[in-house]
């Protein structure tokens, strides 16, 4: 609405400074004077009082706008743009009219207009112009509104061809993504995330069972709708002999290669369970690394930081099979 009003103004006030300007032939030396008898014939055809009307419409717009400013605020504004018109008026229109009408003939202009039929003329002028401003605005609008629309469908044409390949990537993404259900979301209920506190998960606790080893992850969710992803390049590295350890999946078999979808747990911290081979018994401390592929793609909101952990003493987070439950994913 803002553009329109602002579109209308520039209208109004080109038509009414333009339409009472008369045209003929010559040049004249004497460009102060010439501008001056200019300005004299705005005054007299009427021409100024329709542009400070127009201003004056122009500005109870904007006052009823969602920019809101003291009285002083606009009668200063619209001083200053009056003015800044109808100097660009004098710059633009002068060296024309100097081409093309002398200065005693315009001098003769300013001699009708001083007559009793020329007085007559620009007050009617003036009237003319104020009461037929709800016509030409109402034209204007209709003007706009009527090609509105094929510029709305022209811009949505360029739009539909510029398509963002990350946006059709990650959608893709999304759409492949596993949706965790809720049921078998394990919650810490003596956690809460805070905004500005890591988002790296923590490792919370590590498990020796008979066939493999689980790594359990306190994963923070800062979104009420959030993807997460363990990639299946994750490792237990043996910092002592160097012997790797590939992660099998997570625990509750969820697919490794794909986003894990995470829904209603904003500000919360959820368990998520890695199983890898059953480590040896001399295993002591280990660092475990996720190492990604280049072949592994992320949403184009992925930090880019890697999940890794250097020099995990393993008796810091043991736990029984006993003591720890089950992680479903």
């Amino acid at each position: 609405m803002m553009k329109k009003i602002l579109f209308l103004m520039v209208i109004c006030v080109a038509t009414s400074l333009t339409s009472i300007l008369p045209a003929s032939a010559q040049n004249s030396d004497k460009t102060d004077e010439y501008k001056t008898l200019l300005k004299k014939i705005m005054t007299l055809s009427g021409s100024s009082a329709s542009s400070e009307a127009i201003m004056s419409q122009f500005m109870s717009s904007m006052q009823k706008g969602p920019f809101q400013q003291d009285e002083a605020y606009w009668k200063d504004f619209a001083a200053k743009w009056t003015q800044k018109i109808e100097d660009k008026v004098m710059e633009v229109y002068a060296p024309i009219y100097q081409q093309h009408m002398t200065l005693d003939e315009l001098k003769k202009v300013v001699a009708f207009y001083e007559s009793p039929a020329g007085k007559k003329l620009g007050e009617t002028a003036s009237a003319v112009a104020n009461e037929s401003m709800p016509m030409i605005q109402q034209l204007s609008m209709e003007m706009v509104q009527e090609i509105m629309p094929q510029i709305q469908k022209s811009m949505n044409i360029v739009e539909n061809k510029v398509v963002d390949p990350n946006k059709e990537r990650d959608q893709k993404l999304f759409d492949e993504a596993y949706t965790v259900p809720k049921e078998d979301i394990k919650i810490a209920a003596d956690r809460t995330y805070q905004r500005g506190m890591s988002t790296m998960p923590e490792i919370y606790s590590i498990e020796k069972r008979k066939n493999d080893t689980k790594v359990t992850f306190l994963q923070p969710i800062y979104f009420d709708w959030q993807w997460l992803y363990y990639s299946p390049g994750f490792k237990i590295v043996d910092k002592k002999t160097g012997d790797e350890y590939m992660v099998r999946g997570y625990d509750g078999g969820a697919p490794l290669d794909k986003l894990l979808i995470i829904k209603g747990c904003d500000r919360k911290y959820i368990y998520v369970s890695l199983l890898f081979p059953k480590l040896k018994k001399s295993v002591k401390e280990i660092d475990i690394i996720e190492a990604l592929a280049d072949k592994e793609a992320l949403p184009s909101n992925d930090d880019g930081v890697a999940k890794s952990y250097f020099d995990v003493k393993i008796d810091d987070y043991i736990v029984s099979s006993k003591e720890n439950k089950k992680v479903y994913y």
